[in-house]
């Protein structure tokens, strides 16, 4: 009886044991499938969904199909209590949406079906990724308070999975630039400066800001400049200004239309101040076809760095609030003295081995109101010659290779 039972025991034990090993097993099978199951959703990418989803809102509807048609010109205006909800296709979770705001940037927040909050962006950008908190199949956006109404001129709805290229995700710069390119209009960065953005800012990861005159009162205008940028490889938010895009018959003309004589002189010295770069470059003293604004931009950028940011008695407000600086050098296009030559063909490896012109020409391309009637094209030879460059001013010596706008640069104390 004893022997019977002791046998049973051995019978039950390994049972016991069998089961304890498929257990085990099982549990590493599952938890390989998880691993490879994870891996795989690190791998998949992000896909844009937005012609997919379902919209509604409580306001202007008949202009709520401006926001997804990937297009600029119009907009859809929700005013203080527009609500828009969006529901993603056969129920398939987003991760967080980008928006292009008309003109003026306003609060937003998104909520959840269940009037959850899972973001919020009171963030400066005109345009801009906006995260969730967590994947959702449907959501709601709204203005978050504040002066401002919510007017939007895009919006692309992305799904799980990393995020493409394109997607703008702008930051604001630390500390002080290292190379400022001041323009007068949205494209003048591109036509008559070819490779320098994809360059210094895309490949060699130069801190560089860019500063307009105009372009800041056009949302359609802002929201092109922003994916030409995001294109050639600039992360900074750039500096954008809102004086009105009207020219006039003369210089004087011209000038009056910006507010008087002092007024483009003051905008570039609070700038020089405010992000105090190393290499400043600028437009043609001759504004590239004779264009007015372009000269009267140019001419206040020389005088800014040669006299006014330096003197605390100029503009004592921005003084006292930045302090006063002299950039180590600037660089003016097409100027006849001290010549440089820069290589806009080189095959840069943040673009793939594109060339820095090639990467402009589709810069360029996404100023869609600007693509007909020019009288003008980039090229980096001939009269405009977007590569050809003359050191104006310069507290660090006269170039010597005359290929890099950074020779002889002195590094920031912080950076020794």
């Amino acid at each position: 009886m004893i022997l019977r039972v002791d046998a049973m025991m051995k019978k039950w034990l390994d049972m016991k044991q069998g089961t304890a090993f498929v257990g085990r097993l099982l549990a590493a099978a599952l938890l390989c499938l998880f691993m490879l199951s994870g891996a795989a959703l690190a791998d998949q990418k992000a896909e844009d969904i937005t012609r997919g989803c379902r919209y509604s809102t409580n306001v202007n509807e008949d202009k709520l199909r401006y926001m997804h048609n990937n297009k600029y010109g119009n907009h859809w205006d929700g005013g203080e209590d527009g609500e828009i909800h969006i529901t993603c296709p056969n129920k398939r979770p987003a991760q967080g949406i980008m928006l292009s705001f008309f003109r003026d940037v306003s609060a937003v927040v998104v909520e959840d079906d269940g009037g959850n909050e899972i973001a919020r962006y009171d963030r400066p950008y005109a345009t801009n990724w906006i995260p969730f908190d967590h994947p959702v199949k449907a959501f709601t956006l709204k203005r978050a308070g504040g002066d401002v109404p919510l007017r939007l001129c895009n919006i692309h709805v992305m799904s799980e999975g990393k995020l493409p290229g394109w997607i703008q995700d702008w930051s604001t710069i630390e500390g002080n630039a290292e190379l400022m390119l001041i323009v007068t209009h949205p494209d003048d960065e591109i036509l008559w400066f070819g490779g320098l953005l994809p360059t210094y800012a895309g490949e060699r990861h130069k801190k560089v800001q860019v500063v307009y005159m105009v372009g800041g009162n056009n949302g359609m205008r802002t929201a092109e400049l922003l994916d030409g940028l995001w294109t050639m490889g600039v992360r900074l938010y750039p500096d954008i200004g809102t004086l009105p895009d009207k020219t006039g018959a003369s210089l004087r003309a011209a000038a009056e239309h910006w507010g008087g004589d002092d007024v483009a002189p003051r905008r570039v010295t609070r700038a020089l101040r405010r992000y105090k770069p190393q290499v400043v470059v600028t437009q043609d003293v001759k504004g590239e076809y004779g264009h007015y604004h372009h000269i009267i931009m140019s001419n206040a950028v020389i005088d800014a760095v040669t006299r006014y940011a330096m003197d605390p008695e100029y503009d004592p407000d921005s003084a006292m609030q930045y302090g006063v600086h002299t950039p180590q050098k600037l660089y003016v296009h097409l100027w006849k003295e001290n010549r440089i030559k820069l290589n806009w063909r080189a095959p840069l490896s943040a673009f793939g081995g594109k060339t820095g012109l090639q990467v402009a020409r589709e810069a360029f391309k996404k100023h869609e109101s600007q693509q007909s009637g020019k009288p003008y094209r980039m090229a980096d030879s001939g009269m405009r010659d977007c590569s050809l460059f003359g050191l104006y001013y310069t507290g660090v010596g006269p170039d010597e290779k005359k290929d890099d706008f950074f020779e002889h640069v002195l590094p920031e104390p912080n950076e020794v």
